[in-house]
């Protein structure tokens, strides 16, 4: 026995279990790789998808690709810290992975379409089968609006595949732009309590205005962009509402006092990508209400680049140090991809041709390769030993 017990107590350690390990793996995957695979279509002309027009296949890998498996790796492990139940085991997990993956495969190779679609909203079915359980256990109904929009959100994947199948756009983009808000409503309200959270917590002795009226009327504004658009309601209403929404979110934003967070790199992410959605919301609104010509599906990267992508950059690293044991800091190179984001929607939204839209899916595909070196390790071992 003493012959092998060194043996064993050298054995390194699993990794500790946190679902979103092997989700944010996949995002950054699907956020690089499915971005380069678009730079490779608009410069050669490769179609990639033999069931899917280009522009709705780069849309739904992004929407549905990657921010499917940062929702789903966000929510599972929020789920468990906010009820203390295991929101599923390694196998189960593992599954879930192995869906997502064999989903984006299928969605690429010429087999009939409705058997990547299967596994792609199964997926989410499964997200909201795993996250509704914990919180049905634990009676936590402060939250149980989340499986609300995890429904929604497979919904709005199934309208999409019923559209592709019979070739309509204007159904898929219908069924786009309500992912899209849907996103949007989701990011502001978790981005409107981890942000003054995080924020509150580093900056001790900084008082904040927060206001539960103005929290109400953001979330419900958000909602209610949802709805409209889902409904079909006129341009000029949609864009007056969007406008609306964006001063109020301003206004919670300024009560933050953000610019107190310039030197902290992990704070002021957050923020700007919460400035993002008040951006993008006015670049919507502006655009639907006639002050200037640009179709509603490219404003919508606004918010798809510019506030998710910085959003999900922040969160995703500060998770993954948080969770491994690691201090939550940035150093440069992390701070440098922090914007790059914002350059890519600038880039998206103020060149609005092809060369723009390469410029912006090159600087996002180098955000997303600079996320991988980064917190790649994080996510595959856990801790990283500090050097001898």
């Amino acid at each position: 026995m003493s012959a092998i017990t060194p043996e064993l107590t050298a054995r390194p350690a699993s990794p500790p279990f946190h679902p979103f390990r092997p989700l944010f793996f996949c995002a950054g995957l699907a956020a690089s790789l499915g971005m380069l695979a678009w730079g490779l279509f608009l410069h050669f002309g490769w179609l990639p998808s033999a069931a899917l027009l280009p522009i709705p296949w780069h849309a739904h890998a992004m929407l549905y690709g990657f921010a499917g498996a940062l929702v789903g790796g966000f929510l599972l492990t929020a789920s468990a810290n906010w009820t203390g139940i295991a929101t599923t085991s390694r196998h189960g997990l593992w599954l879930l992975t192995a869906t997502w993956v064999v989903a984006r495969i299928l969605l690429l190779i010429p087999l009939p379409f409705w058997i990547g679609a299967l596994f792609d909203v199964g997926y989410l079915f499964g997200l909201v089968f795993l996250v509704g359980r914990v919180l049905w256990l634990s009676k936590n109904r402060r939250n149980a609006f989340l499986i609300g929009i995890l429904l929604f959100y497979a919904g709005l994947d199934i309208v999409f595949y019923v559209g592709a199948l019979r070739i309509d756009m204007s159904l898929m983009s219908r069924a786009l732009i309500g992912t899209v808000d849907l996103l949007l409503v989701l990011m502001l309200a978790i981005g409107g309590r981890v942000i003054p959270f995080f924020t509150g917590r580093k900056l001790s002795g900084q008082t904040m205005w927060v206001n539960k009226y103005l929290i109400w009327a953001v979330n419900g504004g958000g909602a209610l962009v949802l709805l409209c658009g889902l409904g079909g309601a006129p341009g000029l209403p949609r864009g007056v509402l969007m406008l609306v929404v964006a001063a109020l979110a301003l206004v919670r934003l300024i009560g933050w006092r953000g610019w107190r967070a310039w030197h902290e790199p992990m704070l002021w992410v957050l923020h700007l990508g919460y400035l993002w959605l008040a951006i993008a919301l006015i670049v919507r609104g502006l655009a639907l209400v006639g002050v200037y010509a640009m179709p509603e599906l490219d404003t919508l990267h606004g918010i798809t680049v510019g506030a998710l992508g910085t959003l999900s950059l922040g969160m995703m690293v500060r998770v993954a140090q948080g969770h491994s044991g690691v201090p939550i800091r940035a150093n440069p190179v992390l701070a440098l991809m922090f914007v790059m984001p914002t350059a890519a929607a600038i880039l998206r939204l103020g060149y609005n041709q092809p060369a723009g839209w390469m410029w912006a899916a090159a600087v996002w595909f180098v955000a997303y390769a600079i996320l991988l070196g980064a917190i790649g390790p994080l996510l595959v071992r856990g801790r990283v030993s500090a050097p001898a």
